[in-house]
C-alpha cells in the first residue's frame, strides 16, 4: 500500500503544525490513511477538533485502512516524489519503506485499532468560492486576540448572508466582504494560519461546504474541516465602523510606500502605543512626538486628496503599518475619539483611537522653545592704573564701625570671664567631695 510521497508527508506535517492552537504538547495526532473505491485520504484530527484532509485518486489499489503514528511522517518526510510503501503484517504491525540518498530505509510501524472517533464526517457538498476567501481566513485569522474574554475574540465569524469574513482583538478589525456562500447564519470557526501556508494559497480551486458541526475549506486536494460554534457571544464589528465620515483622504501609493517606510524609525517608538498623529487638513500629514525632548518630526503626505474638515487623531502605528500591508488606502476619520477605517474596495480596517493626549497639535513645531542656556559668569580684574574711585552714597562711616567692634568685644570678654569663674567653683566642689569620699572609706562607712 503507498499512502503517500515524501513530499506529500513533509506538507501534510507542515499544514497539520498549523492547524493546532498555540504549541501542543505530548504526542501528536495519528494518521489515517484509507483507500475507498479509487480515492486515497490521508487525514489527522488535532485536539481541538480541527480535521486535515489530502484526498488523491489511486485507480485499482484495493480499499483498505491503517492508522499509524504520527513519527511515521516526521521519519520519512522529504523534498522528492519517491513514494513511501507501508505494508501491513498484523493489525498492529507493519512495515514502512522508501528509498534516499542512503539507500533503502527501513522502519517497523506500530498500528493503531481505528474506532468510531476516527471514523470521516460525510463530506458536504462543496461550492465554489473566490480563492481570495483563504487570504480573507489567514489575515482575518491574524486579526484575532489571542485569548476569549466576554466574547470569543479568538475566533474569525463567517457571516453567510453577507458573504463577510470578520476578525477582531478588540482595539483592531478587518472585515473582508464579497464571498458568495452557500449557507445564510454566521458561525465562528478557529483563527488558523494554515490558510496563508503555500500549499493551500498557490490553489485556485476553493470550495466551501457547510456540515453538521464543520465549514469545510478545500484547496484543491487539501481540505480543512473547522469546528464551528453559533452558541458563544460575538461583538458585531460592522455596527462599530462610523457610517457618516466627515474628513476623508485618498493615500496616493507613493505617499503609502514611503510612509510605511518612515513608521517605524519615527520616534516615541519606545511607548506602549507606538502613537502617531494623523492630521488631516489641506495639507495632510502625520506626525509623532519625541519622547526626549518634544521634538516634531513629520511626513508630508503632500500627493494625497484630503476632503472634509480638518481633524487630528492619534493612532497606533502598527496599526497603521498593517492597514497599508493590506492595502487599504482610503481613510476615514469622524473624530479624535472615534475609529478609524482603512479601506480597501473588498476590505475595511476599523483601528481605535487612542487618548486625547497623545495627539500631536497643529501648532506643536511653531511651540517649540529652544534649549534654555547656562549663564556665564565673567570675573573682571581690576584695573591698577585706574583712578580709584570714592565711597557710594550714603556708606556709614568707618568711626562708628570701630566703636560699634570694641563695645561688642568688651561684651564678650566679661562673658568669658564669668564662665571661667564658674568653672574653677565646679572644681573646688569636686576636690571638697573627693576629700569626703576618702575619710568614709577609711572609716569603713558607705556614703548613702
Amino acid at each position: 500500500m503507498i499512502p503517500f510521497t515524501r513530499a506529500r508527508a513533509r506538507d501534510f506535517g507542515a499544514l497539520l503544525a498549523k492547524c493546532a492552537l498555540g504549541r501542543p504538547r505530548g504526542p501528536g495526532p495519528p494518521m489515517q490513511v484509507r483507500v475507498c473505491d479509487g480515492v486515497r485520504t490521508l487525514d489527522a484530527v488535532v485536539p481541538s477538533g480541527v480535521r486535515l484532509t489530502h484526498t488523491t485518486p489511486a485507480p485499482g489499489a484495493p480499499d483498505a485502512r491503517l492508522l499509524f503514528p504520527l513519527e511515521l511522517l516526521t521519519a520519512c518526510a522529504g523534498a522528492s516524489d519517491e513514494p513511501v510503501v507501508l505494508e501491513a503484517q498484523s493489525k498492529t504491525r507493519a512495515t514502512a519503506h522508501w528509498s534516499d540518498t542512503t539507500g533503502t530505509r527501513v522502519v517497523p510501524v506500530e498500528l493503531l485499532l481505528p474506532g468510531k472517533q476516527h471514523d470521516l464526517p460525510e463530506l458536504p457538498v462543496p461550492a465554489p468560492v473566490k480563492a481570495e476567501l483563504l487570504v480573507a481566513l489567514h489575515e482575518c485569522g491574524r486579526t484575532t486576540a489571542r485569548d476569549d474574554g466576554r466574547f470569543a475574540l479568538s475566533h474569525v465569524q463567517v457571516r453567510g448572508s453577507t458573504g463577510t469574513v470578520i476578525g477582531t482583538d478588540g482595539r483592531t478589525a478587518l472585515l473582508w466582504s464579497g464571498f458568495e456562500l452557500p449557507f445564510a447564519d454566521a458561525v465562528l470557526v478557529p483563527a488558523l494560519t494554515v490558510f496563508g501556508a503555500k500549499p493551500l494559497a498557490s490553489s485556485t480551486d476553493v470550495r466551501v461546504g457547510r456540515g453538521a458541526g464543520h465549514l469545510v475549506v478545500s484547496a484543491g486536494p487539501w481540505a480543512v474541516w473547522l469546528p464551528t460554534d453559533t452558541k458563544a457571544k460575538y461583538p458585531d464589528v460592522p455596527a462599530v465602523v462610523p457610517r457618516r465620515t466627515p474628513t476623508a483622504l485618498e493615500l496616493d501609493p507613493r505617499d503609502a510606500a514611503e510612509l510605511t517606510a518612515a513608521l517605524p524609525h519615527l520616534p516615541c517608538a519606545e511607548h506602549e502605543s507606538r502613537p502617531v498623529t494623523l492630521a488631516v487638513s489641506s495639507d495632510a500629514r502625520a506626525r509623532v512626538r519625541a519622547a526626549s525632548d518634544g521634538t516634531v518630526k513629520s511626513v508630508a503626505l503632500g500627493r494625497s486628496v484630503a476632503r472634509g474638515s480638518a481633524v487630528q487623531i492619534a493612532l497606533d502605528r502598527r496599526a497603521v503599518l498593517r492597514a497599508l500591508a493590506l492595502g487599504c488606502r482610503t481613510v476615514r476619520l469622524v473624530a479624535h475619539d472615534k475609529p478609524v477605517t482603512f479601506s480597501a474596495p473588498n476590505q475595511t480596517f476599523v483601528v481605535a483611537a487612542l487618548s486625547a493626549e497623545l495627539v500631536v497639535p497643529d501648532t506643536a513645531e511653531l511651540d517649540i522653545a529652544p534649549k534654555p542656556q547656562p549663564e556665564r559668569s565673567t570675573v573682571v580684574k581690576p584695573d591698577p592704573a585706574a583712578p580709584a574711585r570714592g565711597d557710594p552714597p550714603n556708606a556709614p562711616d568707618p568711626l562708628d564701625l570701630a566703636e560699634s567692634l570694641r563695645v561688642a568685644l568688651t561684651e564678650a570678654a566679661a562673658s568669658a570671664a564669668k564662665l571661667v569663674a564658674a568653672l574653677r567653683h565646679s572644681k573646688r566642689e569636686k576636690k571638697a567631695l573627693a576629700t569626703v569620699l576618702t575619710g568614709l572609706k577609711q572609716l569603713n562607712l558607705t556614703a548613702p
